[in-house]
């Protein structure tokens, strides 16, 4: 296959997604901001703080518009990012373009720039073009990830940075060049900045890489430095505002959602509300009030565990088989869809056979293998949302090609004994 017929084809493969996420976004897409970006878009504006807790009383705050003259406290229970590209663009927008509808189109140019950085990674990894080209296609045409780019969320953008991450950490392992790892370092930070947890992703793949594949501690000196200069101002900020050095407070919440007598797969925030009215609560409503609420939050979820640890072993494992497979339970609309339910049972089949065949495979496929891996470990740990297995879809088309090729090949000897036997 020449390089101009290869151009050509994943343009086309570019262009086609890009109709396809326009038609998405106009019978699907978010009309408006809602829930908690609304809220804390508009507190920024009134007040200047990223928050959406306004204090009612002395004992009690609540996530609510706030009016002119009302303290909105400063929140640790969400990562910023998505909250400063929400904002810019709201910003720029300025009344005469409809801020939601730039959201909306500004994410479809992200996936689209995705999808060609996800052909780039794979040519990297692997001669044969097929691949680059097949799992292209598949991932630019993959469901729930059209429909993602029309929604106001923050997967469009994760799923961005995730593969940026991966292509300029592969660059950097094959060219040593500095540039890389200095992209793959800002990367990082923007990441910690979008996903708290991601910091100790980040940390397992300098130690896989940097350590344990070969060891190179000037590289880890260096991508430290960079990263933390990106998450630093807001590391001072939160402590500043909480005293401690922390990007988000939030797993005694996600615990509690995750892990309550309902137990249900996706959490449940209506089980928290009913059963833990903050008017009941008595927490003081200075800078600490989320921090204190949430430690309340992860108080009794650990007591839940405690009292009923074999029931809850049980319900992580439920967990981890919804988040490999399907949830047999969800509530979310149209999670049964074929569209849905087809492609993702497909995909987490060959993934999962895929991360099994190479885990013992030292190198950048391993190192995949265990980045998904701890994924589903950590966050089966909590509750599973659709959005969770979505970020991992470029690992996991990754993982699937051990799998292609073994299909290929069986296929192939298939094809040539039935027709020489």
């Amino acid at each position: 296959m020449t390089k101009v017929n290869k151009n050509r084809i994943i343009f086309a493969i570019i262009f086609l997604s890009l109709i396809v996420r326009a038609i998405a976004a106009l019978i699907y897409g978010d009309k408006s901001l809602a829930n908690e970006w609304a809220i804390i878009i508009h507190n920024f504006e009134i007040s200047g703080t990223f928050g959406f807790n306004v204090v009612i009383s002395e004992y009690l705050a609540i996530p609510k518009f706030a009016v002119i003259g009302e303290k909105v406290l400063p929140s640790i229970f969400m990562p910023p990012l998505y909250f400063y590209f929400i904002y810019i663009i709201n910003f720029f927008a300025n009344d005469l373009l409809d801020t939601a509808e730039v959201i909306i189109y500004f994410q479809i140019f992200l996936s689209l720039i995705s999808i060609f950085i996800f052909y780039k990674l794979i040519n990297i990894i692997e001669k044969d073009k097929f691949f680059s080209t097949f799992l292209t296609f598949i991932f630019g045409f993959f469901p729930i990830y059209v429909y993602a780019s029309s929604q106001i969320s923050s997967i469009t953008l994760q799923i961005f940075l995730i593969i940026t991450y991966l292509f300029f950490l592969l660059n950097y392992q094959k060219e040593k060049k500095i540039k890389h790892l200095i992209f793959f370092s800002f990367i990082s930070g923007l990441l910690i900045l979008i996903r708290g947890e991601f910091i100790l992703f980040y940390f397992l793949t300098l130690v896989y890489f940097f350590k344990f594949y070969k060891k190179d501690y000037k590289s880890i000196i260096i991508s430290l430095t960079v990263t933390i200069l990106i998450i630093s101002p807001y590391l001072y900020r939160n402590y500043e505002n909480f005293n401690t050095l922390t990007i988000t407070k939030s797993i005694g919440y996600n615990l509690l959602k995750g892990n309550n007598p309902t137990f249900k797969v996706e959490g449940s925030d209506e089980f928290i509300s009913k059963n833990f009215s903050r008017k009941n609560l008595r927490i003081k409503t200075n800078n600490n009030y989320e921090i204190n609420l949430d430690n309340f939050y992860k108080k009794k979820a650990i007591t839940y565990i405690k009292d009923e640890p074999l029931n809850y072993l049980k319900f992580y494992f439920i967990k981890l088989g919804s988040f490999v497979m399907i949830d047999l339970n969800s509530s979310y609309p149209n999670y049964y869809n074929i569209l849905h339910t087809i492609p993702k049972i497909l995909i987490s089949l060959m993934s999962l056979i895929g991360a099994i065949i190479v885990i013992s495979k030292k190198g950048f496929y391993q190192f995949l293998s265990i980045f998904y891996f701890t994924n589903i470990f950590l966050f089966s740990v909590f509750f599973i949302l659709p959005r969770y297995s979505l970020i991992l879809i470029p690992i996991q088309l990754l993982l699937s090609i051990e799998v292609i090729k073994y299909l290929r090949r069986k296929l192939s000897n298939n094809f040539v004994n039935n027709f020489f036997g």
